[in-house]
C-alpha cells in the first residue's frame, strides 16, 4: 500500500521532471549558445539549496573522481595508440608488396608459413591481414573518442 501512495506522489513529478529535462537537452542540441556545461554550472551555482542537493542526489552515482577519470582516460590514449601502430603495421604489408605471400610472413614472422603452404590459406593471408588492421584502426578511433569525451566531462 505504501508502495502504491510513493508511485502516486513521485509519478507526476518524475514525469513533469523528464519532460524539463526533454526540453533542456533539445534547447542544448539546437542552439549554439547553450550548451551543456552551461546547463549544469547553472545548477551547480543555483541560490535554492535543493536544487544543489538534487544534483548532488544525481552525483552520487558518478564512482570516479576526476584524477581517476583524468587516469582513465591517459590508459585510453595509451591503449589508442597501441592499437593505431598495431593497425599500421597490418596495413604495410597489405599496400607495399604484400601480394607476395612470402614477404608478408617474412614481415611478421614465419609463424602462419606451415599452414600457408599446406591449407591454401596464403590468397586469404592478405584479405585477413587488411580486415585486422581496419578493425585495430576502427577500436583506435573509437577509443579516442571515449577519452575525447571523458576529457570534456572534467573540463566542462
Amino acid at each position: 500500500m505504501e508502495s502504491n501512495r510513493k508511485e502516486e506522489l513521485l509519478t507526476p513529478l518524475i514525469d513533469s521532471l523528464e519532460v524539463s529535462i526533454k526540453g533542456v537537452m533539445i534547447l542544448t542540441n539546437n542552439e549554439k549558445d547553450v550548451s551543456r556545461g552551461d546547463v549544469i554550472r547553472k545548477l551547480e551555482n543555483s541560490n535554492d539549496e535543493e536544487v544543489r542537493e538534487f544534483l548532488n542526489l544525481i552525483r552520487e552515482k558518478r564512482k570516479g573522481t576526476d584524477f581517476n577519470i583524468l587516469m582513465a582516460t591517459f590508459g585510453e590514449f595509451l591503449l589508442s595508440s597501441f592499437l593505431f601502430i598495431m593497425g599500421i603495421l597490418f596495413v604495410i604489408p597489405t599496400f607495399f608488396g604484400g601480394n607476395a605471400s612470402g614477404y608478408f610472413l617474412n614481415y611478421y614472422g614465419n609463424a602462419l608459413h606451415s599452414v600457408s603452404d599446406y591449407t591454401g590459406f596464403a590468397s586469404l593471408t592478405l584479405v585477413i591481414n587488411f580486415m585486422v588492421a581496419v578493425l585495430l584502426l576502427l577500436a583506435s578511433f573509437n577509443t579516442l573518442r571515449t577519452a575525447r569525451m571523458n576529457i570534456r566531462f572534467l573540463f566542462r
